[in-house]
């Protein structure tokens, strides 16, 4: 799902554990080498105390005071242990060591060294190593302790302190996801607005949006007035052209109608001025059929039809012609109002124009909006559907009208991508237009 708040949601979402796991690691590896360093700390001073009791007899041999140990080295496999070893091969090592070596380190005098071994009974070992100068020789000592304890319970301490973060981790990803909901409800509102722009219910979108949004509401908004304005002019100058056009109409009539114009020029001048009105009269209805609605403004066509219907009433009124339709009652979606306007508009007078008595429409929507206008007319023959939406040409050249209705059907479906498709009504007799609009 292409959503902005998903998107942040796993982004942050990652960063936090990423995070947190890292902070746990450091705490983690922190805490290890503080063990360590207070370990090593108590090696090395049971190591000055194991020097300060170490004694050479007159023969040179190292012996080592018992009362100047600890009695943790005295119990076998305590976990503390020690190691000395002199330059002339004398090794002195703890009751707790038994016979069990610790490994062997060359050092010079002054040197130390610490690292971890595997010690009696497979005990996790930290051996601190250090050479001195004691009796004109080199003595080298070695004391160890077991880990093992130490690391289980930094092993507890960071499985504890695991299980806190997940529920730390938790917390904090419902009070982030809260706080992305929250950040994006004007977002939410600024999409129910555009839902009520769509519906008609509103003409232009509040301004009072994020700083990140404005601009693109500000420029929307811009947009919606200039649609309106051409659109306004549009039907204005449709309306006023026809209006225009009546006066000087009328005129001809009178002169048609005048005794002394020939009788040939009168057929003449009341064939061209008849076919006019007519075709004026048809603008003038398209201009009406666009209504006033805002531009984008969504087609509903429970309300529309019905008004589309009285409007051809009224022009083909000589035919009392009976119109059928049946529609889905909610807005139709993704189509602007004003082109269904157009389309329907251009169908129907077609049908009505070329009707005995009859026209049926029905308008569908499922993947798609599909609409089916059929008329109980004369009907078309095959030669006759290919040159239907061709624009000017007409059936008929007796019939009033220009031939655009269904050039301009046929513009429209395309736009949206869609498909236009002409036969015999199976029903009525007529001809059949269906009409698929892909959305």
């Amino acid at each position: 799902m292409n959503s902005l708040a998903h998107r942040l949601n796993i982004g942050l979402g990652l960063s936090l554990i990423l995070l947190m796991g890292l902070i746990g690691w450091l705490i983690y590896d922190q805490n290890q080498r503080l063990v360590d360093d207070l370990v090593v700390s108590r090696l090395e001073h049971d190591g000055e105390s194991l020097l300060a009791a170490l004694q050479f007899d007159t023969k040179g041999k190292a012996t080592l005071t018992e009362s100047s140990m600890s009695a943790i080295y005295r119990q076998p496999l305590s976990g503390h242990y020690f190691l000395i070893t002199t330059e002339k091969g004398d090794v002195l090592r703890s009751r707790s060591l038994w016979d069990v070596e610790i490994g062997s380190v060359k050092l010079s005098a002054g040197e130390q060294s610490v690292r971890r071994i595997m010690g009696p009974a497979e005990q996790p070992l930290i051996l601190w190593s250090g050479a001195y100068n004691k009796g004109n020789q080199i003595v080298t000592i070695m004391v160890a302790e077991d880990i093992s304890k130490l690391s289980q319970r930094l092993l507890d301490n960071a499985m504890l302190l695991l299980a806190l973060m997940i529920i730390f981790l938790f917390i904090i990803l419902f009070i982030q996801r809260r706080i992305v909901r929250n950040s994006f409800s004007p977002l939410r509102q600024l999409g129910h607005e555009i839902k009520q722009l769509e519906s008609g219910d509103i003409d232009r979108l509040t301004e009072a949006a994020p700083l990140e949004v404005q601009p693109l509401v500000v420029e929307v908004n811009r947009l919606l007035v200039v649609m309106s304005r051409r659109l306004d002019r549009s039907r204005n100058a449709l309306g006023n052209l026809a209006h225009a056009l009546k006066a000087p109409l009328n005129l001809l009539m009178q002169l048609a109608g005048d005794k002394e114009t020939p009788e040939s020029l009168k057929r003449e001048l009341y064939l061209h001025t008849t076919s006019l009105q007519q075709q004026i009269e048809h603008e003038l209805v398209r201009a009406k059929l666009a209504g006033t609605g805002s531009a984008g403004q969504r087609f509903n066509p429970a309300e529309e039809l019905p008004a589309l219907i009285k409007v051809l009433e009224r022009v083909y009124h000589d035919k009392k012609i009976e119109f059928d339709y049946h529609v889905p009652q909610h807005n139709l979606s993704n189509i602007d109002r004003h082109d269904l306007l157009e389309l329907l508009g251009n169908l129907l007078d077609n049908a009505a124009k070329w009707s005995k008595a009859r026209v049926q429409c029905s308008i569908e929507q499922a993947n798609g909006i599909n609409i089916i206008v059929e008329d109980d007319g004369a009907g078309v023959s095959v030669e006759e559907l290919a040159a239907l939406t061709q624009r000017g040409h007409r059936l008929d050249e007796s019939q009033p009208g220009h031939g655009l209705g269904l050039a301009i059907v046929k513009e429209i479906v395309e736009l949206y991508n869609g498909a236009l498709e002409f036969d015999g009504s199976p029903e009525l007799g007529g001809l059949r237009v269906q009409v698929s609009l892909s959305i």
